[in-house]
């Protein structure tokens, strides 16, 4: 099943969704908003104190779909000033899968949110990706479109939201 809900999810603190179990790991006002799959893990610092919604993707929003490609994690920040979503796709060392997951899932996703879009990779190492043609128009795509970007990091990470 691929969930049709997450606008009304994103966007109505009071809607009621059956599926809402399965996708939503959190909604509040966390200081540390944690997301982990298989001894990786990737954090938001909420230094903004913004209300932040976790979105669990692949197994929640995305289920029993084996042919689909989709991210690990999603997190909506709910900031009027700049409001985010970071799509996450915690990974061992496929970049090149990991980018095509995270392409797909905001392709699905990304133009109804109507908000800027980042994405992380938390990989076990980072590869030379300089001139890598894959990760080059994830990045472009998500400057253009979304005023976003792509970074990649090794091992587990903490990122203060103010700098995403």
């Amino acid at each position: 099943m691929i969930c049709d809900k997450l606008y009304e999810c994103c966007e109505n603190d009071g809607f009621t969704c059956e599926n809402k179990g399965r996708c939503i790991v959190y909604n509040d006002f966390r200081k540390n908003a944690v997301c982990e799959e298989k001894k990786k893990r990737y954090n938001i610092v909420n230094d903004k104190n913004c209300r932040i919604a976790l979105f669990h993707v692949d197994g929640g929003m995305i289920y029993g779909e084996a042919n689909e490609h989709k991210c690990d994690f999603m997190y909506i920040i709910y900031d009027s000033d700049n409001p985010t979503a970071v799509f996450v796709e915690l990974k061992g060392s496929d970049i090149s899968h990991a980018v095509q997951q995270l392409k797909e899932t905001i392709s699905r996703y990304g133009t109804g949110l109507k908000r800027r879009i980042c994405a992380r990779i938390v990989c076990s190492s980072v590869p030379r990706l300089h001139n890598d043609p894959i990760v080059k128009n994830l990045k472009k795509e998500l400057m253009k479109h979304y005023n976003g970007n792509l970074i990649i990091f090794e091992k587990n990470r903490d990122e203060n939201y103010s700098d995403i």
